[in-house]
């Protein structure tokens, strides 16, 4: 078994094809070669008013590979063969590096461009020294995470049901009055959905999930898409039963559906006394006949505001590599493809504890002030009363929403940081002229953001409030010289807007903080509809589609704003990703709508890789 390879290789893969082998007869590495290391360059900032030089930023230099080879072919001729081998390899304007020194796993360094620095020619030997310029880091093979499903819904919870999706059975579901079978005859998202057939003979049909733990006073929300053969009632929602498992009461929501449409019902309810379970269920009453068959997709129960919304978390000991390294994102054409083009918002938190940063703050969970009243909509995220109208009786600049205590309102690290505020609201007149601007404030310490023009349009939408640092004012992040990093307070917080003409309404549903100190990009998508998906490469800072078959897909200029993420080893990280922060596209903002991500990198080394990071 080999257990030392040099070799020139066509790509970074697992079974790269061999150009030329520098540790196989008749070729040999000799002593002195090395592969180094990449110079850490400093930016150093000093002063004679303190002591000591500061380094404020430090990035690594290419790399220089120095190969000392031997050839041994017992012939000149075939030797000077192999040389010309070595010196079009050399040449090659970029080219793969593959070393593996006894390691389990190789790794792979990208070069460049050279020639030989030393060639020893004498009826003796036969030698080459090359000094090979390299990207500073190499490379492990190709990792991808799991595709995750990020929702728009900021106040989206972990589904509590098992299997809601129904794309490969239809397990953990039973019917009462009829039969439920998967059937890949229409979907709403994927490729199947649950088909249910009623008897023909019982008075409410249903199909009904297997119940999940839940406790009195708990608010669940039930919500399924559903089609109907026919136009009739269906209902969504949930039986709540006790410790025995016996039914105490159900809480559905029935609505009115048209012949084969997809339809959302979408409902909320509070646990009774006694409720041990909830079972979520879909039905139809009054003695549907075998004929109102019902298929039903993305059938959930979860508890709102509990996650994921909006992002997806990333586990440090998930990430292999010694240094950061660009993270990828294969995003579904079909859920970022529309007339006009979604602009998303990406932007990644990788220290402290990422699932303890601030989010998401609902209008509801504010205080109303100048003409301004909590009402309900299903438009809108959360469930009851669940945005804020403003009328504009007085449409000057006043303030609408407000918030006295702070958000967060618990001092922590990880409230710490700049974020990008956008705003969820809808104008109920699109040739309205209506402006916003967010302010914050704790203990005399101010902050005013910009004042904003609201697009045309009433469809919902995430508009940009602007920057928003956390702690307001001097942030010295740390207790002098203890290295112990002081917990940060948040702000009161107050929505201000005004309404220069038109005679609408501004309806607000909830603030978003996205973290912008780290990473942050916003990524125009195409429109057209030839790629199955879009990636967002981050090691070019480009964006560009492909095929069903990984083939490059033809699109319009993909505009990139910003930084795009980076993951590194060890640490969590949490990626916001806002699926239409723009001002243009169609429909605007659905809540409920998701995004299809698969999220992959290259695990970056400074010499050599451990078997199992």
């Amino acid at each position: 078994m080999v257990t030392y390879q040099v070799q020139f290789v066509d790509q970074v893969s697992s079974t790269p094809a061999v150009r030329l082998d520098l540790n196989t007869a008749p070729w040999t590495t000799r002593e002195g070669t090395e592969f180094g290391l990449p110079e850490l360059r400093r930016a150093v900032v000093s002063s004679v008013l303190v002591d000591g030089d500061r380094y404020p930023a430090a990035a690594y230099g290419n790399r220089t590979l120095s190969l000392l080879l031997r050839v041994d072919a017992g012939d000149d001729d075939a030797e000077a063969t192999q040389l010309q081998r070595l010196y079009r390899e050399l040449d090659r304007k970029d080219n793969v590096l593959l070393f593996r020194p006894g390691t389990s796993a190789p790794v792979y360094f990208r070069t460049f461009r050279c020639g030989p620095d030393r060639v020893q020619w004498d009826p003796f030997t036969k030698e080459v020294r090359a000094q090979v310029p390299a990207e500073p880091f190499a490379v492990g093979l190709k990792e991808t995470l799991s595709q995750v499903t990020v929702p728009n819904d900021p106040s989206e919870g972990t589904t509590l049901n098992a299997n809601p999706y129904f794309e490969t059975n239809a397990s953990d579901w039973s019917a009462v009055g009829g039969s439920v079978v998967r059937s890949t005859a229409q979907a709403h998202q994927g490729s199947a959905s649950l088909l249910l057939t009623p008897d023909g003979v019982t008075a409410s049909v249903e199909a009904r999930a297997t119940a999940v733990s839940a406790s009195v006073g708990q608010q669940l929300r039930s919500q399924a898409w559903v089609r109907c053969a026919v136009a009739r009632s269906v209902a969504v929602g949930v039986i709540w039963r006790d410790g025995a498992n016996a039914p105490l009461t159900t809480s559905t929501s029935t609505v009115p559906v048209a012949a084969n449409t997809w339809t959302l019902i979408d409902t909320s309810a509070t646990a009774p006394a006694s409720t041990a379970f909830a079972q979520l269920v879909v039905g139809m009453g009054s003695t549907p006949p075998g004929s109102n068959t019902l298929y039903i997709d993305e059938a959930r129960l979860f508890e709102p505001g509990t996650g994921p919304a909006m992002f997806f978390d990333i586990a440090g000991g998930s990430i292999r590599g010694d240094v950061e390294t660009p993270l990828f994102l294969s995003v579904l054409a079909a859920d970022v493809v529309v007339t006009g083009r979604r602009q998303s918002a990406i932007a990644v938190r990788r220290r402290g504890t990422p699932s303890a940063m601030p989010l998401v703050l609902q209008a509801e969970a504010m205080s109303v002030d100048v003409d301004t009243s909590v009402q309900t909509d299903s438009a809108m995220s959360g469930s009851g009363a669940n945005f804020a109208r403003t009328t504009f009786a007085a449409p000057a600049m006043n303030r609408r929403l407000y918030l006295v205590n702070a958000f967060p309102a618990t001092p922590s690290v990880d409230a710490r940081g700049t974020y990008r505020v956008f705003a969820r609201v809808r104008k109920s007149v699109s040739g309205d002229v209506i402006t916003m601007r967010l302010t914050a404030s704790y203990n005399g310490a101010a902050f005013n953001g910009d004042t904003v023009t609201l697009p045309s349009g009433i469809e919902p939408r995430w508009v940009d409030l602007g920057l928003l640092p956390y702690p307001v004012g001097y942030d010295p992040v740390t207790d002098g010289y203890s290295g112990s990093t002081l917990a940060v307070t948040g702000s009161a917080l107050s929505v201000w807007a005004a309404r220069s003409s038109g005679s609408g309404n501004l309806d607000t549903d909830a603030l978003l903080f996205v973290p912008a100190d780290d990473r942050y990009c916003q990524v125009q998508w195409a429109q057209w509809t030839g790629p199955t998906s879009l990636v967002l490469d981050s090691s070019a800072n480009a964006a560009y589609g492909v095929g069903a078959s990984g083939e490059l897909a033809p699109t319009e200029l993909m505009e990139l704003a910003g930084l795009p993420p980076m993951v590194t080893p060890g640490q969590a990280a949490r990626v916001v990703f806002v699926q239409d922060v723009g001002s243009t596209s169609s429909g605007g903002d659905s809540r409920t709508g998701s995004t299809r991500i698969t999220p992959y990198y290259w695990p970056r080394y400074l010499h050599v890789r451990p078997v199992a990071s």
